[in-house]
This record gives C-alpha cells, structure tokens and sequence, in this order.
C-alpha cells in the first residue's frame, strides 16, 4: 500500500507525498515511485486526507501495472518504455542499477575513469535520496552546489575545493544526458545550470637553477629510479606512461622511446595496464644519450638478476618479483616526494616534472610544437596554458633580447 505524507508550508498542508514500492531489484533493494499530489482549492483538510489516500491508491495499481507491462515486455525480449511524462523513477535507484552498470561499468571505457564516476556519485546519491529522476529541477541542482559550496565537508573537515565542484558538475551532467538520450526525461536539467567556476591552479614547476640541483642530486639514486627520475624530467612522460614502458619500446640505434601505454591503479581492479590519456598521447620521442645509457646500465642489472628470461616483452620498471608486472604509480609518487624532500629541492610530484621539462624545453629555445608533440598534447595551447611556466631569469632574457634588437 502507498505511503502518504503531507507536506507543510507555515503549519498548512499544501500537497501530499505518495511512495509506493513496486519490487525489488537484483540486490533486492526497494524499487519505488514517488509522486506529489496537490488537492483542490477550498477542500477541507479531513476531505483533502481521504481524496489524497484514494488518489494513491488509483496512482498505486496505475504504476504497478505498468512496471508489470514493462517487466513481462523485458523478459519477451520486447523493447517497452513509457514516455517521460508518466515515469517516476527514483533517481538513486536509475543511478544504481541503470547509470553505473549501462554507462560506467560497461567495460568500454577506462577502470580509472569508471572509478572516477563511482567516487563522485556518492554524495550525488546521499543528497538526493529520495528524488524523483524525472521532477529533478536544474534549481533543485543549483540548491544542491549551494549546499556543496557552503554545508558539506569532507571526513576529515574540509570544504571541497573548487576541482571538485567541477568534477561533480561534470559527473551529473553524464547522469543527465545519459538518462535524456533513453527516453527516461524530455530534457537534461544540466542545460541550465552554470558550471562552477574552476580555479586555475598556478603550475609548480623547477627553474634552471632548481633543476641543475636536482640532476646533481641524482648521482645518488638507485639506478632504477634515476632512471624514472631522468626520462620524467628529460621527456615530460607522465607518471603512467614511464611505468607502461617495455623494453621493446626504446630504439637504441634511433634513439628514440615509443609511449603507447599507460599504468594506472583502482581500489577495484588493482594496476591496469591500458592506452595513454588520449590517442595523441600514443606517440614516439627522442630521448637524450646520457638517459639511453642510463638504460641500458639497468637492463645489464636485469639481466643479472633473470638471467633466463627475454626481456622484449617485460616491464623496465616491473614489480619486486615479476618481471611483467608493472610498479606501483602511487609508490613512485611518494619516491618522488621523498626525493625533493631529502634534497632541499620543491615538493613537486611526478606530473610537476613534467611542468618543468615543458618550462626548460622553452627555456632552452625549444619551439611550442616540439614541446606540444613531445608531451602528447593534442592542441598547442593546452602546452602554453597550463605546462609552461616563465621565471624573472626567462623574462628578462626575453627582454633584453628585445631591447638589443632595436638597441634600446
């Protein structure tokens, strides 16, 4: 039987709240509708309780005969889909068993990216628990940014930053257009919702004095992480894409290393080895004589230590004991961390090596497409915007080139 529930404005009721459960899905959790019921002007409250109870129970067998139609239609084989106007669909329910397994979990794109949707749909889903997909308003998101912005906070106390907030927009905005282009709403709310303002982070990057410390500091590193060390801040490669490296990949008589994959890790699936970010991405780079050697020192080294096996096909930077099992990227992060600290050098990460290849590669009068197509950027202005970053000492050696040419 339907649930009613007034709903109160200044001690008045001004509608009722009809919930019904119509089944269970495969988890056997609740699979329920919602709908709000208005009574007409000038009804008495105890008339406008007894029409509000008939009106749920006609609403009740309406909906739990077109789930039935809709069921028995599945089970046929036959396609069945009620137009938007008349589904009620609960939105925690279509994110659960028709979003995340249809759009996310569909093994047709990245883990890390179907890992990404999971972790922001679980405030999505704590906050509109309840919400009716098809009555979701874009004000009704709106009020939800205004909450994010202002009420929650993270387990450890923090407000979200500013790249969450993004990452949120983003993430509805698929929930949205996914659930639009089904048939399941006439229109995507998120049409009207204005993206939240996303900070533009200043990019950390090494000067020419901060990186001829941080070479000199290198001497003392393990050959296999002055190895990552060197091609990270020589090629600009990413994280992931240093760690997918086979030995196949690297042309010693060229001189030259091919990226074409990428290692990345999920709580879910553990390390996957998969493509690079994109298809640019997937590209071949000249790497400098002092890194090849470098390499070819640590492949002696592996060969000492597998003597019977063929090293084409392995990891350069495997784990402990399998060759062909790639390292761990957040153990390198915190290597890389460690390293910066213990040298007095900036805390920089990985993916900051790459900034300062970028900035150093200009510095040297390197041109922006060369810098572009080394780090696999599909437009030259993601290289200028967000990878280069110009110190005094550039600056004014750009000035006084300037003021030389016209000898002012």
């Amino acid at each position: 039987m339907a649930t009613v529930s007034e709903n109160k404005k200044n001690g008045k009721t001004v509608s009722y709240r009809f919930i019904v459960c119509i089944g269970r899905d495969a988890q056997k959790k609740q699979i329920r509708r919602f709908k709000t019921w208005t009574p007409p002007e000038g009804m008495s409250p105890a008339k406008a309780r007894k029409a509000a109870e008939r009106a749920a129970d006609a609403w009740e067998q309406e909906v739990k005969s077109e789930y039935l139609a809709e069921q028995e239609a599945v089970a046929a084989g036959r396609v069945y889909a009620l137009p938007p106007e008349k589904r009620r669909d609960d939105f925690v329910a279509y994110i659960e068993n028709v979003w995340l397994p249809l759009r996310v979990n569909n093994g047709e794109i990245k883990p890390s990216t179907a890992a990404f949707y999971q972790y922001e749909s679980k405030i999505i889903i704590n906050y509109f628990n309840e919400f009716v997909l098809q009555e979701i308003s874009a004000m009704d998101i709106q009020k939800y940014f205004i909450y994010l912005r202002n009420e929650y906070r993270t387990q450890t106390g923090k407000a979200l930053s500013a790249k969450t907030m993004h990452h949120q927009y983003v993430t509805l905005n698929v929930m949205f257009g996914y659930a639009e282009q089904h048939g399941l709403i006439a229109k995507n709310p998120m049409r009207t919702v204005s993206a939240p303002k996303n900070e533009k982070k200043t990019v950390e990057a090494m000067n020419r004095e901060e990186a001829k410390q941080f070479f000199e500091a290198l001497a003392g590193c393990p050959l296999d992480f002055r190895c990552i060390l060197y091609l990270m801040i020589t090629t600009g490669m990413r994280r992931g894409e240093c760690l997918g490296l086979k030995w196949k990949d690297i042309d010693e008589k060229a001189q030259t290393i091919t990226i074409e994959r990428n290692v990345s890790y999920t709580a879910a699936s553990g390390l996957i080895v998969n493509t690079p970010k994109t298809a640019t991405s997937i590209r071949t780079i000249p790497v400098m004589p002092t890194t090849l050697d470098l390499l070819r020192r640590l492949k002696m080294q592996t060969k000492r230590r597998f003597p019977d096996t063929i090293l084409n096909d392995a990891f350069i930077f495997c784990g402990e004991k399998d060759l062909f099992v790639p390292r761990d990227p957040s153990a390198v992060t915190r290597r890389v961390k460690r390293f910066m600290k213990n040298n007095g050098l900036p805390d920089l990460s990985p993916h900051d090596l790459r900034h300062s290849c970028a900035t150093l590669l200009l510095a040297q009068g390197a041109d922006i497409k060369s810098v572009q197509q080394i780090l696999g950027h599909a437009d030259a202005s993601t290289t200028l915007n967000f990878y280069v970053k110009g110190d005094l000492q550039q600056m004014r050696s750009a000035t006084e080139k300037y003021a030389a040419a016209f000898n002012l």
